[in-house]
């Protein structure tokens, strides 16, 4: 049997860590892979975790392509490569929103060339290659956003490929997959944004070298990528604004409580809040 030919475009933390989460796998395709930084590609190859160094051109020729740069250059990267894609061949990508890079990608694949999204949610504050972690997805879950009249034999080789990688699989279609992401993924970055910024830009000296665990904790993923990030809230627009306006409803509650110093109600919201984060 035909050993399968896989093309990953971007082998920063995502495209990295899936070439080493799928290296000496059983039955592990042939992994080619293309980076704009040619020090992540040479590392790659270095260490192993791809076969070989590929043009987009090259990449095309595989018979799936993962494409794994950040969402909004992403658009332009399924396109070009979509159109030199063979019949039969399968272009996905791992994206955090999904609607837009579902309907161009779909429009763009040339004939016989199925277009499916994918979505890992596995990911750290850090980036690049030398993040890469072969561990990153096992156990996590990754999207997968097939359309109505998606071919099934593409849908299921993109879902074989995460599993492979170490992760469970979820179907979504791309509008929900967006609006609830915007709510569990998107709100709490721009919100641990805004925290640190606040408290960074308060008139009072407030040393965050002694800040508390919780400051911490909470604040974390405000280490991530900033260019990442700025293209994932533009990109998800419609769906942040939303969840902005509703997390604001919700804070503005709990501000109205402790102006009135309403200890029941503050007890309440606290405790309706501990009960739904102890069950995730």
């Amino acid at each position: 049997m035909k050993r399968l030919r896989l093309g990953i475009v971007g082998l920063g933390l995502i495209g990295g860590s899936l070439a080493r989460a799928l290296k000496g796998r059983r039955g592990a395709p042939e992994i080619l892979g293309c980076d704009k930084r040619r020090e992540y590609a040479r590392m790659a190859l270095d260490c192993g975790a791809i076969d070989s160094i590929a043009t987009e051109r090259g990449i095309a020729s595989c018979d799936v392509v993962v494409v794994c740069v950040p969402v909004r250059g992403s658009v332009a990267v399924i396109e070009r490569i979509g159109r030199r894609m063979r019949p039969g061949s399968v272009l996905t990508d791992a994206g955090s929103v999904k609607a837009e890079v579902v309907a161009r990608g779909r429009a763009a694949a040339a004939k016989g060339v199925s277009f499916v999204g994918g979505h890992p949610i596995a990911g750290t504050e850090n980036s690049g290659f030398p993040a890469a972690d072969g561990k990153l997805f096992k156990g996590r879950t990754a999207i997968v956003t097939p359309c109505p009249g998606d071919d099934e034999a593409a849908v299921r080789t993109v879902e074989k490929i995460w599993e492979m990688a170490g992760a469970r699989v979820l179907r979504m279609d791309p509008a929900t997959h967006d609006h609830v992401f915007a709510y569990v993924s998107h709100l709490p970055h721009v919100v641990a944004y805004a925290l640190v910024h606040a408290v960074g830009t308060l008139d009072t000296n407030v040393p965050l070298g002694y800040s508390a665990g919780g400051f911490r904790d909470f604040t974390r993923i405000a280490s991530s990528n900033p260019a990442m990030w700025k293209d994932i809230v533009l990109q998800n627009r419609p769906e942040m604004l939303r969840a902005m306006a509703h997390y604001r409803k919700n804070l503005a509650l709990i501000e109205g409580l402790i102006r009135k110093g309403d200890e029941d109600e503050i007890l309440a919201y606290f405790g309706r809040s501990k009960k739904i984060r102890d069950g995730i």
